[in-house]
Order: C-alpha cells, then structure tokens, then sequence
C-alpha cells in the first residue's frame, strides 16, 4: 500500500465529518450483515455434523473478526435461527444437500441399526471400515468448509472494496485516492492481509474511472 497518511476526522470540514461518521457507520453495518448471512449458511451446511454452537464458533474464528463485530455476528445468527426454527424444521427433511452427518448413516455396516449381533461391531473388520467411513466423512466436512470460507471471505473482501469506494468519493476533494481508500482502512481498523487485498482491489476498481482510456 502507499504511504498517504490518513487525516484526522476532526479536521475534516463539518459536513464532511458528519457524512463519513454516517459512511463509518454503515460501513460497519454492511460488513456485519454480510458476515451474519454467510455465517448462517455455514451453520446450516454443517447442521448435520456440528452442533450450533461449535459451527459459528469455527466460521468467527476463521474469519479473524475483531471482538465488536464477533459479538454482533454472533447475536444476530442465533436471533435469526431462533427465529427461524420453526420454519426451518419444517423444512429440514433429507434433500441430499448437506454434508453427511459425522455420527454416521442408517443402515451402514457399523452401525446401532445394522441389525448384526451387537459383537460383530467389535470386529477387526468392521472397526476398520466404520473409521474409514468416519475419515472420508471428516474430509468431506472439512472441504465444505474450506469452500465456504474461500466465499465467505470473497464476500467480506467485495463489500470492504465498496465501501472503501464510497470514503473515497466522500473525500475526493480532500485527500487522493489512495489517501482516501487508507482512511476507510483505518476507519474500519482493518489490517494485515486482508487490508492489503482490498487496498489493491479499490485501487484497480478506481483505477477503471479515473484513468484515460487506451489509445486504440
């Protein structure tokens, strides 16, 4: 990134302040409820294998969130899905869409509803396919969740992106675009990898309205 330094809030004139306070403001909003749908289809995708509580513990953890926006993820999921239980029960039978649960299916060899003498579950070869089973159900499950990620954070990244395009239309008689792209960050206190991503994806997107066309 460039090294514009960003300008305090309180020298901004007043009706600039004011817009990027409400920018700010709901530029936080985006961002949470963004995360909130993602980490409700995360949720969902892994009903079958973990339990509410692990499924958003892992999406929050995941997703690096700082301690405000974590809290207020993880408050509107749990308000959603409350919400929603009824509806969602109702609608539950097995449509072939989630990821096998981790406990295993009926009928399979191994299993309580097998129908086989209790004993024959403690044979060699039946330990040994019931872990197998269990392995390519964990490899499933975590695959599935390296793919909602990969979304979930292409999700978080697009919307930083526009909101960092809005700052920088807010403050384009006040800073240049790089400068103002660096205020957003800041404002959002985002850092690290992710900000350096979206940094360089406002820039290529401003890029594309600011700079001439091409000769032909």
């Amino acid at each position: 990134m460039g090294s514009t330094t960003r300008i305090s809030t309180r020298r901004l004139p007043e009706t600039i302040r004011r817009r990027v306070e409400v920018a700010t403001a709901m530029a936080w909003e985006s961002l949470v409820d963004t995360h909130v749908l993602h980490a409700g289809y995360f949720v969902q995708l892994l009903g079958p294998a973990l339990s509410l509580e692990e499924a958003l513990a892992r999406y929050l953890l995941e997703m690096d969130l700082g301690e405000s926006v974590t809290t207020a993820v993880r408050t509107r999921v749990l308000v959603a899905i409350e919400a929603d239980l009824g509806e969602e029960a109702g609608e539950a039978g097995g449509d072939g869409d989630a990821p096998p649960a981790a406990g295993g299916s009926e009928g399979e060899p191994g299993d309580d509803s097998d129908g086989d003498d209790g004993w024959r579950r403690f044979r060699p070869d039946r330990v040994v396919q019931s872990v197998r089973r269990r392995q390519r159900r964990l490899d499933q499950i975590e695959s599935w969740v390296s793919l909602a990620l990969a979304r979930a954070e292409e999700a978080v990244i697009t919307t930083h992106v526009e909101n960092a395009i809005t700052f920088a239309a807010l403050l384009d008689e006040l800073l240049p675009l790089d400068g103002a792209v660096q205020h957003y960050l800041s404002a959002v206190r985002l850092t690290g990898g992710r900000a350096q991503v979206v940094h360089q994806r406002t820039m290529a997107r401003l890029a594309d309205v600011h700079l001439p066309l091409p000769r032909g």
